[in-house]
């Protein structure tokens, strides 16, 4: 990593994360042996979702097996279908279908922000 891109982040995008490495240690005259390097993983910040009526549950489906996913590896989540909805204004909600481990599980998804944040409740 020497010349141009000598100790500056250097990013490569691979599917959703990014890497970023970062040379250490100098270059100069009177080094002796290589340089350290450090290589450092990054996740990318949260995006902002713009939801189309059509389509929003669709995009909200797919949000919540990826957030599950995420946060709990081990739980097995599939047939996710969510009601579209017309809008994304906070206090407004959309119920989803899931299974959830083999189990049927109603969920309602509240928004909390008009950038797309919301939070899951168990329905009935």
């Amino acid at each position: 990593m020497h010349g141009r891109a000598r100790g500056r982040p250097v990013a490569i995008a691979l599917g959703v994360g990014v890497v970023g490495a970062w040379a250490l240690g100098a270059c100069g005259q009177g080094s002796a042996g290589p340089a350290a390097t450090v290589t450092a993983t990054v996740t990318a910040p949260p995006s902002v979702v713009v939801f189309n009526p059509a389509t929003s549950g669709k995009a909200l489906a797919a949000r919540i097996v990826a957030r599950a996913r995420a946060n709990s590896p081990s739980d097995k989540v599939t047939g996710v279908t969510c009601a579209n909805f017309p809008n994304l204004k906070v206090g407004t909600h959309a119920d989803c279908h899931l299974t959830l481990n083999g189990q049927k599980v109603t969920v309602r998804a509240t928004f909390t922000r008009t950038d797309g944040h919301y939070e899951l409740k168990r329905v009935g």
